[in-house]
């Protein structure tokens, strides 16, 4: 079964309609044919995420269905998940790299500098001591 069967499938099971589906979701009622359809056979990460609470799977279920490979990293309190394309590229990295910008643009200009400019070992350490805070604040 391909992606735009299944996730017709799970629409149907869930007793919705593209529309209801479409505006539940805000996105368009021609896009969720174009996914049924297989016209859109990668649908972009966004929109799967607007798209999973109403279809009752989780988003990380529903990126893997859609050919989504999810990598885990396993921290201290909690695993992140990260997906790439069929071609090795991560799914969010334009969405993570806003994210950033807007919350501080100083610090991915930063972040530019360090992964162009620094040794591994210095990227690391950065990373390290990144990691030391993160963990210190979550638990308090």
């Amino acid at each position: 079964m391909n992606f735009g069967e299944f996730f017709k499938n799970i629409r149907k099971e869930k007793g919705l309609s593209q529309r209801q589906l479409a505006e539940l979701s805000h996105i368009s009622n021609t896009e969720i044919s174009r996914i049924e359809s297989g016209e859109r056979q990668n649908p972009s990460p966004n929109i799967l995420k607007s798209i999973a609470p109403h279809l009752g799977i989780s988003y990380g279920e529903l990126m893997l269905k859609a050919g989504y490979i999810d990598e885990s990293i396993e921290h201290e309190k909690y695993t992140e998940h990260i997906f790439r394309n069929s071609d090795g590229e991560f799914a969010d990295t334009i969405k993570l790299a806003k994210n950033i910008h807007d919350k501080d643009s100083e610090i991915l200009t930063i972040m530019n500098r360090v992964t162009s400019e620094l040794p591994k070992e210095d990227i690391k350490a950065i990373k390290e001591f990144a990691n030391f805070y993160l963990n210190k604040n979550n638990n308090k």
